[in-house]
């Protein structure tokens, strides 16, 4: 791939002028704000000596207390959803059933005597962690870089850069949670290889492929699950409690469930008053879990390519269990690497980065892919990728479409994600319309169209039309992004029906064809009227029927067959005067710049 210098942000800044950046790791159970110097990484410790500071939000006495492992929970898992996804989804609506406001056309709690975003409330997070900083380095801090889960999408990815903009920080760039892991390992440990990063936090699981080389790091593909994580442990063993034990299903159940889990990575029983847990129970309760966690990083090495990884690199705090450890190496026989705290990792390659993007003459490199597969709508509701999945980013690609109707004044734009082959099975991102075009023949008119997607994921699609002067740009907005489901869903769904796609496409792609060719012929023969004998019309009318029937009972074989006859039965001389006034019809135009 060719790599292309690129003057970061504030390398062009003199000492004197240079702010202070620290790297966060906003969690779904703990948060982390680290700061780098010299590319030695200090973590910042809250004021009493806690380097993991619980991502809950507590309300009470009218203050807004973080890190009180009260309040609101998880939040990071409600980044991107919306309101008809956190009802619909019992774990979402779990965490925010106290909270939500239902009469709310938008997500929205009810939160410090007043209704709250969750942009906003988060910010408070990234309020708290700020000031810890301050405190500890006694500088205003104003910069960031800060981690977000692989498979984030745009609507989460813009919350998370709103939420921390509240808080009075300036986002240098979103990374990768596990491209940030193997940032930490690359300039820690020399690191030199291809790696799978498995990435197992409170709420969310990632897993990547990374190529690293000397400084240059470079994603080859990610999957994973954003509603999977240590959290699920914890409800797997408070249901065990539940039933076995005869508890409530509460709240103070699932804290003993998290207790249980912690006390068992160092000791081979738990017991608490009349409630024990042996390890050896712990670890069947959990082998689905990571079952799940291994066969997702198995389908991740698939679509990668199958390469031969040099080692596995541990992130998050759920994998300090022993059995995870147990488990990779099994099912892949490499190194594991554990060398940095999991908890750490992330945050270690978000402060190296801060660091990185401020001082001049740091020179390693990193880059990210698209989780998902960017494109828009053809005709006959196709979609055609302009984007491809685990393309590297910052990215941008110029597509050329046309009108397919004389007299055109405007075109629609659908923007779509996703990896099926029509439009009723992707995501809508946005739509909008290029006006004001001249009215001209079909396929005169030529609109360029522009796909980028900067260092942080955020697309941005414009349009451009030469003749008129006009254009059209739209970016997607964090509050009308995508509605969120797991990236692997998505992809399960793509693989499970590509050859259904593959054959809908080519059905709709033959539609198309056959009624371009009736559309035309219909067309010419109104031009030819006077050159046609009776029977001249009478044999086009009638395999044009025969087309059209073909279409109506959505039978490819019949469609091609039935144009295989139009052709062969229509007489030389015929063709050549019809020809005529097709050539004209479709000039400058191709089938497959019909929009």
């Amino acid at each position: 791939m060719q790599i292309i210098e690129i003057r970061e942000p504030g390398q062009a800044e003199s000492k004197q002028e240079a702010k202070i950046a620290v790297g966060i790791d906003f969690g779904t159970t703990n948060s982390l704000i680290a700061i780098s110097v010299g590319r030695k990484v200090k973590i910042i410790q809250t004021e009493d000596n806690k380097e993991l500071i619980p991502t809950t939000i507590e309300f009470t006495n009218n203050n807004i207390t973080v890190g009180s492992n009260k309040g609101l929970r998880s939040i990071k898992r409600l980044f991107g959803k919306t309101l008809n996804e956190i009802l619909n989804t019992p774990a979402l609506f779990s965490l925010v059933k106290d909270y939500i406001d239902l009469q709310s056309q938008e997500v929205k709690l009810n939160f410090a005597n007043k209704q709250m975003r969750i942009a906003e409330i988060a910010a408070e997070v990234f309020i708290y962690l700020k000031q810890q900083a301050e405190k500890e380095l006694t500088t205003e801090v104003t910069q960031a870089v800060i981690t977000v889960p692989a498979h984030f999408n745009d609507a989460a990815r813009g919350q998370v850069m709103l939420a921390a903009r509240l808080a009075g920080l300036e986002v240098l760039r979103l990374i990768a949670e596990p491209t940030a892991a193997a940032y930490a390992y690359g300039l820690n440990k020399n690191q030199t290889g291809c790696y799978l990063v498995y990435d197992l936090g409170g709420g969310t699981f990632d897993v990547s492929i990374l190529n690293i080389t000397e400084g240059v790091f470079q994603v080859i593909a990610t999957s994973g699950d954003n509603m999977l994580g240590g959290d699920d442990i914890d409800k797997i063993i408070a249901d065990y409690f539940c039933n076995k034990f005869s508890l409530l299903d509460n709240l103070d159940t699932l804290r003993l469930a998290k207790k249980a889990k912690e006390a068992l990575l160092n000791q081979d029983n738990f017991e608490f008053n009349n409630i024990s847990l042996d390890k050896q129970t712990f670890e069947q309760l959990i082998t689905p879990i990571i079952g799940r966690t291994i066969n997702i990083a198995k389908e991740c090495l698939e679509i990668a390519g199958n390469p031969n990884i040099d080692g596995i690199i541990l992130v998050g705090g759920v994998t300090h269990i022993t059995l995870i450890k147990e488990e990779l190496y099994k099912a892949f026989k490499v190194n594991i690497l554990s060398d940095i705290d999991p908890d750490k990792a992330i945050v270690y390659g978000a402060a190296l980065q801060a660091e990185n993007l401020t001082t001049p003459n740091i020179d390693s490199l990193l880059i990210d892919v698209v989780p998902l597969s960017l494109g828009m709508e053809l005709y006959g509701g196709i979609v055609e990728k302009i984007i491809m999945r685990n393309t590297p980013i910052p990215i941008s690609v110029v597509k050329e479409f046309t009108t397919y109707a004389d007299n055109q004044t405007g075109i629609q734009f659908h923007i779509l994600q996703g990896e099926r082959e029509m439009v009723a099975d992707c995501r809508t991102l946005a739509r909008f319309e290029l006006k004001g075009l001249p009215p001209m023949k079909a396929g005169s008119i030529r609109a360029e169209v522009t796909f980028s997607i900067d260092a942080d994921g955020i697309l941005s699609v414009s349009a451009y039309e030469k003749i008129s002067n006009t254009s059209h740009i739209v970016e997607v907005k964090p509050d009308y992004g995508i509605d969120t489901s797991e990236v692997d869903k998505v992809l399960e769904n793509a693989y499970k029906n590509a050859k259904l796609d593959h054959a809908a496409r080519l059905l709709q792609e033959t539609v198309i064809e056959a009624e371009s060719l009736i559309f035309n012929i219909e067309h010419a023969i109104k031009e030819l009227v006077d050159l046609l004998s009776e029977n001249e019309k009478h044999i086009i009318s009638s395999l044009l029927n025969n087309i059209k029937h073909a279409i109506d009972a959505r039978d490819r074989a019949l469609i091609n067959n039935a144009v295989k006859d139009f052709k062969s039965k229509t007489k030389k001389s015929l063709n050549t005067k019809i020809n005529i006034v097709i050539s004209d019809l479709l000039k400058g135009k191709n089938i497959n710049q019909i929009k």
